[in-house]
């Protein structure tokens, strides 16, 4: 059986798994390339769910470079990024939280659990959305882009000794990859998810976090 108290250190990722945010992201992306091409915007939003995840950064650089080659790359790039973070950041403040996961965080607080975000969004927008939306304080740190998820999974291990067990609660598969990276367990929370073909080696995997908290 499966069980949560056996792990010392929790990670979250936070778009489908703290805030019920991925649509909302994969339209801003449209948003923010209005004016271009629709059949190369469908692209990207098609190359932005199959890599969820990714920072914004390399999504919009892989646009400008792989999608839609342009002479501009780097100031049309800048542009999409400014026009996206502008979409996404007062969207953010009032989304939806996944099912249970405020409860799930009170109690792995009050059970002395470590919790971190690793999320492919902008570290400092993170940072501002959870101290306003007064959820910071659930986690000792948040980590986010232009980082990789590896590189800050990396900075959470380096905190503690060989002897700490992690679980990383994810719902992409560049979530799984980071966690596979290090050999950590990997749970997948499936409710919010726009990966379209998950594999099946998960540690475990629930809807959402109502649904762990009644394992």
């Amino acid at each position: 059986m499966f069980d949560l108290s056996n792990y010392d250190v929790y990670i979250f990722d936070c778009d489908g798994v703290i805030l019920d945010s991925n649509k909302l992201k994969s339209e801003a992306f449209r948003d923010a390339l209005a004016g271009e091409p629709k059949d190369k915007v469908n692209d990207l939003v098609n190359y932005h769910k199959a890599n969820g995840g990714i920072s914004r950064y390399e999504k919009f650089k892989y646009f400008y470079e792989i999608i839609h080659p342009s002479k501009d790359k780097a100031a049309k790039c800048e542009e999409a990024i400014v026009r996206f973070g502008q979409l996404v950041f007062e969207k953010l403040q009032v989304v939806d939280y996944i099912p249970g996961v405020e409860d799930f965080l009170n109690s792995s607080q009050s059970l002395s659990k470590d919790s971190f975000v690793n999320s492919g969004g902008d570290q400092k927008e993170l940072r501002a959305l959870f101290s306003k939306r007064k959820i910071s304080k659930y986690f000792k740190e948040i980590y986010g882009s232009p980082d990789t998820k590896e590189l800050n999974l990396k900075k959470i291990i380096n905190l503690y000794p060989n002897n700490k067990k992690y679980l990383f609660f994810g719902d992409s598969k560049s979530d799984y990859l980071a966690a596979k990276a290090f050999d950590i367990d990997f749970v997948f929370i499936s409710g919010a998810s726009e990966w379209e073909t998950p594999t099946s080696s998960f540690t475990f995997s629930a809807r959402n976090f109502t649904d762990l908290i009644h394992l």
